[in-house]
Parts: structure tokens; sequence; C-alpha cells
């Protein structure tokens, strides 16, 4: 028997048919009816069963029996586990407010943070952390500001896309699917352009690749927007007739003509002329989004915006084949039913999240804010809200340790490992083993260095086990249904579980459906059809239609509605409105005495195609594959320093080492 679901091992949640008999899975394979993957896997989908049936899997819940970190646990009842855990939450949030709640999160295990995300709303805390906060906040929170969508999601029409600019990509290694779309289209004709400082699997196909200093993208940004504006290519009458602020735009743009953009990227003048020509000229085009420029510290704001006003000032949205802005799920009741509104106006929250006071954008302040702004096109509020509220963990740990601006008490890490994912490592496990901690609860597939600090520990179950709704995070367009392929093994719970539980012992059951797919019928109300309805007509699979030109006829979700060059939500919120360009907090050029004692440049975060970040290392078929961490260095660089291929290295940095 073949039941059909996602694979839960990464935000792609490509589709699969998992092979049953009596109850146990033999295999899975690529669902060839799936839009997603189209029956296609990748290297990963290979452990997904090793990855269900581990021998090193959480089957019970444990509650901490020594000191934390003795790895001490005395095995108890899930009831006995809740009721104890409702219990501390209730308390603590009498005692210090709702806000004294923090949920982490990580990556991905089970498609799941959103119950959590739906609990805190609830429960009334603004501090929620999700691993997606350090991959796309910046790239989401500009573009709603700018022109109150998002692109996400843009790929490539064979035949019809002309131009597509990989900045800071390599969808090679990262996302097969879209890289298959690319190759197709490249082949019916559209110039590949990689920008990025190493020579990936992806650069190595491109028709050109840009290879700027690393951090220096706005730099870029900027100097093609001068080519395009003072060569009179940009597109006038879309600027003219939708866009506010171009005169202040085209200020900040003169002041970076190609020689200065070269002097500061490294790369020649008549590559930046030649890619800002080649982009402005074939329309429609697409500049990608990725993670990358996310993590360039004080760069990152310049190389994000401007690769946004890129897209804007060519006429390269909303355009078929080009940049389409996305309308978030037409029929699917998902935003209502997150509460995120709730949260705003929660009568027992008295506070913002610990990090509002240093990062207006992403608060309930700046949350309501864009909500006023969206209300005309999204008048039930944007999927992508999470973004607009994510607390930043940098803030979260002088709270716990010294209850600064507030005391958070209490912690739930739902399928996260900050220990090992967040930055700031040492402070992380000063803060875990904290008695000011006074709850925390870690729910994962395996014991993680982060849960090994927990107080309980609760085993949860992985895509095989559960029934599923591929909605990314409320981050698609487009949705799909999965049938529940088998039943947990062990003691093992859905995250839905846990937070329907907690909920119901706090005060919030009317709200929480009392299975998960009882909550996926609510989602699905406008359809007019329940999850088994669904299934037994076998449609799984939800596409919206794509529009064009949306903004004709709503105009854009912004306070003015038109796209905001210069944007106001920035103002309010106390930003520089302009990207105005910033070099990296540590660089050869603003650090020139540290880059003596420390003088290469680290750019991390490169992917492993076997691996999701931090996890999948437990599966012995991917870890032979990839068994040890590997550096990547300049091969001149490399013989200067007498390393040679297969040397075990020590990377150091002016906050810690690594071997």
């Amino acid at each position: 028997m073949a039941k059909r679901t996602f694979c839960g091992l990464c935000t792609s949640n490509c589709g699969i048919e998992v092979h049953v008999q009596r109850g146990r899975v033999t295999k899975v394979i690529g669902d060839s009816q799936s839009p997603f993957g189209k029956g296609q896997l990748c290297i990963k989908a290979s452990g997904l069963v090793d990855l269900h049936r581990h021998a090193d899997r959480l089957n019970y819940p444990l509650k901490r029996a020594g000191k934390r970190g003795e790895g001490k646990w005395e095995r108890i009842s899930w009831s006995q586990a809740l009721d104890e855990i409702a219990s501390k939450l209730a308390k603590i949030r009498d005692r210090f407010g709702p806000e004294a709640l923090v949920s982490m999160a990580g990556t991905i295990h089970n498609g799941l943070e959103w119950a959590a995300w739906r609990f805190c709303n609830l429960f009334g805390s603004p501090n929620i952390f999700a691993q997606g906060k350090n991959c796309g906040e910046p790239e989401f929170l500009s573009e709603l500001a700018t022109y109150g969508y998002d692109t996400r999601g843009s790929s490539p029409v064979p035949g019809l896309t002309r131009c597509f600019i990989a900045w800071g990509v390599n969808p090679s290694v990262s996302r097969h699917v879209v890289w298959r779309s690319l190759l197709e289209a490249q082949k019916s004709g559209m110039k590949l352009v990689v920008i990025d400082p190493r020579l990936t699997e992806t650069a190595a196909k491109a028709d050109i690749w840009v290879q700027p200093r690393p951090g220096t993208d706005g730099a870029l940004a900027l100097g093609m927007m001068n080519t395009i504006i003072s060569e009179n290519l940009y597109d006038k009458k879309f600027v003219d007739e939708w866009c506010l602020g171009f005169d202040k735009l085209q200020v900040l743009v003169h002041e970076y003509p190609s020689d200065r953009a070269s002097r500061i990227t490294g790369i020649p003048v008549d590559k930046i002329i030649m890619v800002a020509r080649l982009y402005a000229t074939n329309k429609p085009a697409i500049i990608s989004r990725g993670v990358a420029l996310c993590h360039l510290g004080s760069a990152t704001k310049s190389a994000i915006q401007g690769r946004m006003l890129l897209r804007v000032i060519t006429g390269n949205i909303d355009n078929q084949g080009g940049q389409v802005l996305r309308e978030g799920f037409p029929n699917l009741a998902w935003t209502e039913n997150m509460f995120w509104d709730r949260l705003a106006n929660h009568p027992l929250r008295t506070r913002d999240n610990v990090s509002a006071h240093k990062i207006s954008s992403a608060s309930v302040r700046g949350y309501s804010l864009y909500r006023e702004a969206m209300k005309k096109v999204y008048p039930k509020g944007y999927t992508a809200s999470q973004y607009l509220v994510f607390v930043s963990p940098y803030y979260l740990w002088p709270a716990i340790l010294e209850g600064k601006p507030y005391p958070i008490r209490a912690m739930i890490t739902a399928g996260g490992n900050p220990l090992t994912t967040v930055a700031g490592g040492r402070k992380i496990y000063q803060a875990l083993k904290s008695e000011n901690l006074e709850l925390h609860v870690g729910m994962d597939l395996f014991m993680t260095p982060t849960l090994e600090l927990a107080d309980y520990v609760l085993p949860a179950a992985d895509c095989l086990e559960q029934p599923s709704i591929r909605v990314n995070w409320g981050l698609d367009d487009s949705f799909g249904l999965g049938e529940q392929p088998v039943e947990p093994l062990y003691e093992r719970r859905g995250d839905y579980q846990l937070w329907r539980e907690l909920g119901a012992r706090l005060g919030q059951e009317e709200h929480w459906p009392e299975t998960l797919e009882g909550m996926i019928d609510r989602f699905l109300e406008p359809t007019g059809l329940t999850f088994q309805e669904a299934l037994a007509k076998g449609e799984s699979y939800f596409n919206a239609p794509r529009h064009f030109e949306k903004y004709k006829e709503k105009g854009f979700a912004t306070f003015s509605g038109k796209v905001e060059l210069v944007p106001s939500l920035f103002e309010k919120l106390g930003y520089d409105p302009l990207p105005s360009y910033e070099e990296p907090p540590q660089s050869p050029e603003r650090t020139p005495e540290l880059a003596k004692e420390f003088p290469l440049i680290l750019i991390s975060g490169a992917r492993n195609r076997y691996y999701v970040h931090s996890t999948l290392r437990q599966i012995k078929r991917l870890r032979e594959k990839s068994p040890d961490p590997l550096v990547q260095i300049h091969p001149e660089t490399a013989r200067r320093l007498g390393i040679r291929r297969g040397d075990w290295v020590c990377i150091e940095t002016t906050v810690g080492r690594i071997k």
C-alpha cells in the first residue's frame, strides 16, 4: 500500500509515496503526481526511512532527575509531563506575565512550527523565535515595507524569462527543483548571471560569473542602479506611475558610479556595467531571493534593499516570467487561525518582545504598523506575519541571565537546537544552565545538546507518523495535503499535540480541535472540504492561479498604495529608509588593523546536499557520503599556508575557534 505525503527533511517538502506493509514503512519514492518535486527527490530523502527507525530516536517522555546536563532522566507519562509543564507555565505567567515564555524552533522537522506561534499568540507571549528569522527576515521586511508583497517563489519560465540573476544562492545544492527549472530556462535562451565570491556548482554553469569581495553586495547593487538610471535603462513609465521617492534614490545612486563600485567590490568596471545593462534590457527578468545577503551584519541592509530596488526600477515586478508578487493563500483560512492580531491586542500582554527596543521592525509595534499599511490589500492579514514579530535571540540570553529588559523564565524548544545553531554559544549555555530559567521543555526527534540541558524532553513524531498540510510556514501561494502513512512508533507524538494539550490546560481549549486533522479542517473551510473529503476526491494539491500586475486593481499594500522607494514604514520605525552602503562589521577596509591578525574573510552557511543545516548527521548512509566538516579555501591561499586537500585545520575568529 502506498500513502502520499511530503518529505519533512527540508523546506522543499517534495511529494513522496510511502510504501507500507503491515503497518511498517518499507520504502519511500518520489510522487510523480505531486507538483512539489514532480517525482524527483534529492539524496537526503534516501535517509527518511532510516530516520524513522533510527535506534537513537527519542521514544518516551523524560523528566530531568539530576542537575541540568548530568544526563540523568526519569521516564514519565505524557499526561504527567503535560500537567506539570502547564502548571509551571501558569505560575510563571501569573508572576512575570505571559512575556516570560519564549518559544524556540529550528528550521524544520515536521512543518508544525505554526502550532507554537498559535499557542504563543493566544498565551500572550511576543517572544517567538524560529530559525527562519536568520534566513529571510531582512528580505521579507524590506519587500513588505517597499511594495507590501513578497516575491518568494518567483521561478524562471522557460521560453519567457530572459535573464536570471542568482545572487548569493547555490540552488544546484540547496534547491534541486529550482535548479532544474533554471537549467531548462537557460537552454531556452535565458541568460544566467551568478553573483557569488565562490565558484559554486551554480556559478560553473553561469553565462556570467560576478565575484564581489564578500559583504560588498550593496555597493554592487548601487553601482548597477547608477548605470541603469544614468543610461535611462530604467522603466520610466512604471517608475512615474507607481513609485514614490525616485528623486531621493537618484541622488544616492549618483554617489556610486561604476568606478567607485568597482573599487569597493573588486569587480571590474566593465563587468558591473555589462551585468546592469543585461538585466535592465532583458525583461522579464528575475533577481533571486536568498539567505546569504541576510548574513552580512551592517552590510545587509544596503545589499537586500539594493537587490530589491533593482527589480523595481526596471519594472520587473509582477510581470509574467519575472518577479511575481505573492498573494498568500486565497482559499485557506490560514492567517486568521494564527491569531497575530490577538497577540497585538492581548489583554495580559503589557510588553513587546525583548529585542523590540533595539530591532523595532520585528516587534509587535512593527507588526501593527505593517498591518495598518497592508489592510487595504490584506484585510485578514498577511501570511508571512511571523517575520514581523520574531524576537532576536541575541537579546534572549540577557533576559534570562540578568532580567533585562525584563525576565524570561520559561522556554519551550520544539525542533530547534540553539546551542549549536545560534550565535553566542557560551552565553546560550550559561542561560540554559541558569536557575533563572525555571522551566525548559524540549521536543525533538533526537537528544540534541540543547535538550540535554532541558527539564522535560518529549519525543516528536516524524513526517511519516502524522497527517500533514504543506504550507511552508505560510510562505507559499499553494498548499498540499498529506495522509498519515503509519502510526507513531512507541510514544512519539506530533508537535500539534504538545501545543494543543498545553493550550487546553491553560484556557485555550475552544481554539484547538482535538486532532491535527481537525485543525486542518478549520484551515480548509474556504474550500468547502474537510481533510478526509479532499483526500477521498483526490484533491491533495491546491494551486493559486497566478495573476499579474495585480497592483493595477488593488494598488500596493503600503501606506501610499504605491511602491515606496523610500519606505515611510522604515522612517516610522526609526531606520534610514535609503540603502546607504556600509561595510561589514569586520573587513579589510573597515578594520584594517584587525585584518593584519585575521587576514582571511570567512563566509559561513554554505550548503551541503547531504544535510539540512545541522541535522541528519545521525543517518549512516548520508554520513558516509560526507563524514567530516569541510572548509573551502582558495588553492593559492592554501598553498601559501601549506594546507593540502584532506588536512585538518583550525579556523579562528575574534569570537571563537573551530576544528
